[in-house]
């Protein structure tokens, strides 16, 4: 069995100059979709403000953003001052449709048979494997579908299928603020496609996505259940299961463009606790832009602890013109 982590240079890489940025690049990707953003989403604008991230005012981080976001709404009580911004959770996820949504659910049907990704889907996914995303938007899953994989969505089961886990969420989930229901999946176990809009989000409809942020609650089973959604609880820690099973049974594990971010310490140790299920050391072969291999490698040696039969660097992950041969 082969579980393949896709993180959002997977993503980047496959769509070439068209904008999915990695969290580094989303201020900017935002200012160039909308020239209006700070107008438009003036909370993140005072955000960006208050934290005096950059002299030009469009490029910043999702990640410092979030996270202040985020630890206000948890500190506010041991803070002297009042939050300078309102409305800031709509907005955000707003924003995040607007870069990670219903642009990139288009996007995914005009990736090239010869992208990194395309490639990799066609010559090496299978069924019985996983396919761990861990973007907000849906290129990776519209793009299997694509190449006639069968994906279920975990935690259904079943031969001939490939399972499909997203631990961050994704912008085609659904948490209605009203009912307090989560929608993760179909009614037959396929993974949802279709991105929320702006409009959704203002009639309480907001993409379950999980923030750039340190502390993640929506792994926490006390807090959901204090604010309602306990499905939140159960949507997650469903995604994260099937991550530490993968990395327990998989002989080998594909890395496309993500980094194993240091903020998420509770994913590093979720990695670890599969491997200490394991027998053997996995292969790995992990796909990175050239003059970043190096650093890649030597994170991938720390997150695994040495647990590693093999490393197989196999290059950058690309739009079309070149497939990434072992």
């Amino acid at each position: 069995m082969k579980a393949f982590l896709l993180g959002a240079g997977a993503s980047r890489g496959t769509v070439g100059t068209f904008r999915v940025p990695v969290a580094a690049e989303f201020g900017e990707t935002l200012a160039a979709l909308d020239p209006c953003w700070n107008d438009h989403y003036p909370a993140l604008a005072l955000v960006v403000e208050h934290l005096g991230l950059s002299l030009d005012p469009a490029k910043w981080s999702l990640e410092p953003v979030w996270s202040c976001i985020d630890y206000y709404a948890k500190l506010q009580a041991s803070l002297p001052l009042p939050k300078p911004w309102r409305d800031e959770s709509p907005q955000i996820k707003k924003a995040l449709l607007a870069v990670y949504g219903q642009r990139c659910d288009d996007e995914a049907d005009r990736t090239a048979d010869d992208s990194t990704l395309s490639q990799l889907f066609q010559n090496e996914l299978q069924a019985g494997d996983v396919l761990i995303s861990f973007n907000y938007d849906t290129i990776a899953e519209r793009l299997a579908q694509k190449w006639r994989h069968q994906l279920a969505a975990v935690p259904r089961d079943g031969s001939g299928v490939v399972k499909l886990a997203k631990p961050h969420g994704s912008t085609s989930w659904i948490l209605d603020l009203t009912s307090r229901s989560v929608t993760w999946l179909s009614h037959d176990g396929q993974p949802i496609l279709s991105s929320l809009s702006a409009s959704d989000v203002d009639c309480g409809r907001e993409p379950l996505v999980l923030g750039a942020v340190h502390i993640k609650s929506e792994l926490i089973r006390e807090v959901q259940e204090l604010g309602m959604t306990r499905g939140v609880f159960d949507a997650i820690s469903t995604q994260w299961r099937a991550v530490v099973e993968a990395i327990r049974d998989a002989d080998t594990i594909f890395v496309v463009g993500y980094s194993f971010p240091r903020e998420d310490q509770y994913g590093r140790f979720l990695v670890r606790e599969g491997l200490r299920l394991r027998t053997g050391s996995p292969r790995i072969e992990f796909f990175e832009v050239e003059d970043r291999g190096a650093e890649r490698a030597r994170e991938i040696f720390n997150v695994f602890e040495g647990h590693v039969r093999e490393l197989v660097f196999r290059g950058p992950v690309q739009p079309g013109g070149r497939v990434n041969r072992r």
